[in-house]
């Protein structure tokens, strides 16, 4: 993986794929709250990370790793606006991009991954992780995140 890679936990994909019985997220008229976190590199998150969740919901907890002090808050920075749209049988998955996270001495200095996961869904469901580029110490510059547009995309057979 490089620098900016985003990768979709497949738990997240079998959830959307199985239907509303066994979706924890909505996406629709009210959507879920997607907050971005930021994790040390005590788990590596990979696709095939079983059950991924921001708290004790799942089999992988990676709230357990957050990065927290100075202006790094516990829970991590909301995305501002989700939008799901048909774009000629490409279903495109949008988040906006979480806040910067300024330069701080009292930041946290071993941050490794972004873990995007739902604030809403009932064991905060993750839905996918950024790579930072291996170690980046925040206490010497900002970390800002920046989606591609759209974050994801299903295209239809």
């Amino acid at each position: 993986m490089a620098q900016g890679d985003v990768v979709v936990f497949d738990k997240f994909l079998e959830y959307v794929l199985k239907g509303n019985a066994e979706n924890p997220f909505d996406f629709g008229a009210t959507p879920d709250t997607i907050k971005c976190a930021i994790v040390n590199n005590a788990t590596v998150p990979a696709a095939t990370t079983a059950d991924p969740c921001w708290g004790a919901g799942g089999t992988t907890n990676f709230a357990t790793n957050e990065q927290t002090g100075g202006n790094f808050t516990a829970g991590g920075q909301t995305c501002a606006s989700l939008t799901v749209t048909d774009n000629a049988g490409t279903i495109e998955l949008d988040f906006g991009d979480p806040a910067t996270w300024s330069q701080n001495a009292g930041n946290p200095t071993t941050c490794y991954w972004g873990i995007v996961y739902s604030d809403t869904a009932t064991n905060k469901n993750c839905i996918a992780y950024v790579d930072l580029g291996g170690v980046f110490d925040a206490t010497t510059g900002d970390l800002t995140i920046t989606w591609g547009a759209p974050f994801a995309t299903l295209n239809q057979a």
